[in-house]
């Protein structure tokens, strides 16, 4: 197999589906985003400016089609462009469900063709893919920027793919070889993503939840990513993230970042920066003079990944205020000091959260929590701590994930071994918003259960903003979440209550909360959830608020 002694050379680059269709997403109460192919595009821009090659490169993003014409138009591009090689990214497990016919799709029209894989779902099943995929002909492991560039760059495929240890094939796990990933060293290298080579309008980004999002409300918005790091040297039982990116820290610098944002907003009027690093803060002067240039600019930033409360001072608050963030979710995970150090293992102190938060809400930023509920070793009582911390520290709001034994993860190897999921669970099969854990003596129903009525009692019934009576604050809330699950029952009580608290607009307080007897009467869940709290289903009574 020649490489690029072969000209020209022609590279499509295919983005699996991953969208959850609307009748998967009722079940699992998800949200499904036509977000950028930003891996794709990192790939591609350094290619294009360090390679020594410059192929002929096109991106087919199958998201953009119904599932009905994809074929169609795979069979249409094959033809168009004739690649010399198909690069298929796989970035979450459930796209593995289309690999196998994708692939075969690719060689049937052209034997030739060389199928690679990559992505994040890809690296973490390295060991299974090569075996089950025959039309699959290599797997790059971990980052592909640096690998791609060596295997185009070469004058032999073959010979590349099998002495490259970044590479994974059907003959290298024969030869039980371990996969070594190749990272980049200069993250300058792989900041100035190219949109232009795609249509930016296609596609249709979402914020995360906040209420000074413009989900519920009519700004347009222009919303991009952008990674200013990779790497992360924590431990977490739940995370698979350096599996992809290594436990070294690799920074781009804070110059090369603001040049990229400047042309995000001067050529696509960017209003919104998604910044999705692992580990922004780490590095906190760095972090600080990012947020001090970032500033500037008068856009909106969120960090949905989640920020370590350990590197958030009083200066870094104020400085992340006037860079852009309304909105800061700490990754917290848990309110029992022991599961945060027994089974977790994050190095955080619980004392060290209040002041935190303390610090962002004194510069006018909604705070929120991530936790994880039914990690193996979690207790009642730690769920229990978990509720009565979220309220004494006063955080706003707080995200509730079952725990997933995602591939690659340490939580994944202990479940494997101790016998906790089952050994026929193949990739694709274990799903972000399903609970397949399966401790002796602990009942999934029950974790399931017990994680939303915790969503429900710190976020709904016992709201942080409504406590403290920014009852403005708290309609933002509860708009933002019908306007993501228009049929949530405690999103239209607390909203009347909202209204009718502050004196707002009767009528309006009047049509949620019968909204919410209609739900109520018509779904045994959200009656269930109404009993358990003792919320009121008769008819509203608007003139007197009640009592939080």
């Amino acid at each position: 197999m020649k490489g690029a002694s072969e000209k020209p050379l022609r590279i499509l680059f295919i983005v699996l589906p991953y969208l959850v269709q609307s009748k998967e997403r009722a079940n699992n109460n998800t949200r499904s985003v036509l977000a950028f192919p930003y891996g794709v595009l990192s790939i591609i821009s350094y290619l294009n400016a360090n390679a020594g090659v410059r192929p002929d490169i096109a991106i087919l993003d199958l998201n953009l089609y119904p599932p009905e014409d994809r074929s169609n138009i795979i069979e249409r591009q094959l033809r168009t462009q004739k690649p010399n090689i198909a690069a298929i990214s796989m970035m979450f497990d459930l796209s593995y469900r289309h690999l196998a016919s994708i692939s075969k799709q690719v060689k049937d029209h052209d034997p030739q063709t060389l199928v690679l894989l990559g992505g994040a779902a890809a690296t973490v099943s390295w060991n299974m893919i090569p075996q089950e995929q025959e039309n699959v002909d290599a797997l790059c492991y971990a980052e592909g920027e640096y690998t791609l560039r060596r295997l185009v760059e070469a004058s032999d495929f073959a010979e590349t793919l099998a002495t490259d240890s970044a590479w994974v094939t059907r003959q290298s796990l024969a030869a039980h070889q371990i996969p070594q990933g190749r990272y980049v060293d200069n993250l300058n290298e792989v900041i100035n993503i190219d949109y232009g080579l795609l249509d930016t309008k296609s596609y249709s980004m979402k914020e995360a939840f906040s209420p000074f999002s413009s989900i519920s409300r009519s700004t347009e918005v222009r919303q991009f990513f952008l990674v200013t790091s990779r790497g992360c040297p924590f431990k977490c039982v739940f995370c698979s993230e350096p599996s992809f990116h290594g436990k070294t820290m690799r920074y781009a610098d804070v110059d090369v970042l603001i040049g990229h944002v400047r042309h995000l907003v001067k050529t696509y009027g960017m209003n919104v920066l998604t910044i999705y690093d692992d580990q922004i803060l780490l590095n906190r002067p760095r972090a600080k003079e990012f947020f001090r240039q970032l500033a500037q600019f008068k856009i909106r930033v969120e960090t949905p990944n989640g920020l370590s409360v350990a590197f958030i001072d009083s200066e870094m608050a104020m400085l992340m205020r006037q860079a852009g963030l309304d909105t800061v979710p700490l990754a917290v995970e848990s309110g029992s000091a022991r599961m945060l150090h027994d089974v977790i293992h994050k190095p955080l102190r619980l004392d060290q959260v209040k002041p935190v938060v303390d610090a962002l809400h004194r510069n006018d930023i909604f705070v929120q929590g991530y936790f994880v509920v039914g990690l193996p070793g979690e207790r009642e009582e730690d769920r229990t701590e978990t509720v009565r911390f979220i309220k004494e520290v006063g955080l706003d709001w707080s995200g509730f994930n079952l725990a997933t034994p995602l591939r690659g993860s340490e939580l994944y190897r202990i479940c494997r071994e101790r016998g906790y999921i089952d050994p026929n669970y193949g990739i694709g099969d274990l799903g972000m918003h399903d609970y397949v854990i399966r401790v002796p003596g602990i009942d999934p129903a029950y974790i399931k259960k017990r994680r939303y009525l915790m969503n429900l009692e710190v976020n709904f019934v016992d709201n942080y903003r409504m406590r403290v009576r920014d009852y403005r604050t708290a309609v933002l809330c509860f708009e933002d979440v019908i306007a993501r699950y228009e049929d949530h029952a405690f999103a239209h009580y607390y909203l009347a209550k909202a209204y009718e608290s502050m004196a707002g607009d009767a009528e309006c307080a009047k049509m949620h909360h019968r909204r919410f007897i209609d739900l109520v009467n018509k779904d045994a869940m959200w009656r269930e959830h109404a009993q358990v709290f003792g919320l009121p289903v008769g008819e509203p009574r608007i003139g007197t608020p009640h009592s939080n």
